[in-house]
């Protein structure tokens, strides 16, 4: 893995040219793009993501970057076309992605987090995973904003950081539901193919697979059973290091729904 500092990319990156692009609006950039530029790790992102507190910005921001020359990806021409036509409904994460020839990939997201929207950059980094995407910047300042301090106190910013705080509590009691439960592996697994140091997370996950697994196996519906073999077959392809492994199921179970189906795939 790689060692991580906080040495600044070059300001020619993708990440900080879109930036420039969004300065001004009510907008977060953050994610694993602006994470790769602090920790120095140019290639451990796949989109940029920026966050609108409310879908009329999402809306604004999609149709100032279409003038920018961007287009709306062929997966979700389709998402584009339907908001448009409908609105949305009360999806707890809505999304639009965009490919540009030279700037690549930009996701652009509204999120509801306990039914309610997330307006500001602070809540949107702490609807985040993993403490290492604790940065971001708010595009009405511009200036990069890094909460690791305030949310791990006395740690080192340059060394391994664990789950956010809120998340972290959470596994800690098995509190996991199935959507997450199933792709917090996968998750785990790019991270560290990324390069990041994820040994405080790894232990946290394999703290929250074993006490849902242990919950789930004692209840009585088939469903659930088979739910807890799933978290014991992630449990220990956790502790075993198989991150590779992990990563590969995980392309395929993020658009499966069956259980059975997911299982094979970890098998």
């Amino acid at each position: 893995r790689g060692r991580m500092t906080t040495t600044a990319l070059p300001y020619t990156s993708n990440m900080l040219n879109v930036k420039e692009l969004l300065l001004g609006r009510p907008a977060f950039l953050s994610g694993s793009s602006v994470s790769a530029h602090v920790y120095n790790l140019p290639d451990a992102y796949d989109d940029i993501d920026v966050f609108l507190p409310n879908m009329m910005a999402l809306s604004s921001t999609a149709e100032h970057l279409l003038h920018e020359g961007f287009e709306v990806s062929d997966r979700f021409s389709r998402v584009w076309a339907r908001w448009l036509e409908y609105g949305t409904n009360k999806w707890h994460t809505n999304s639009l992605k965009l490919t540009h020839p030279d700037l690549g990939e930009v996701n652009l997201v509204h999120k509801l987090v306990g039914g309610h929207p997330v307006t500001s950059l602070s809540g949107v980094l702490e609807s985040f995973d993993f403490g290492l995407l604790a940065i971001g910047y708010d595009l009405r300042l511009g200036e990069l904003q890094d909460m690791r301090g305030y949310l791990f106190p006395g740690m080192r910013l340059d060394g391994p950081l664990p789950m956010m705080p809120n998340k972290a509590e959470a596994w800690k009691n098995g509190f996991i539901s199935q959507y997450n439960g199933i792709r917090e592996a996968g998750r785990y697994a790019k991270y560290c193919r990324y390069g990041y140091d994820m040994s405080l997370v790894k232990a946290q996950l394999l703290e929250g697979y074993q006490a849902a697994a242990e919950y789930l196996h004692n209840r009585d519906k088939p469903e659930k059973q088979q739910l807890a073999d799933i978290y014991d077959k992630l449990y220990l392809m956790i502790l075993l290091d198989e991150i590779d492994e992990i990563h590969d199921a995980s392309q395929q179970i993020i658009y499966l729904d069956a259980l059975d189906d997911i299982m094979e795939k970890l098998e």
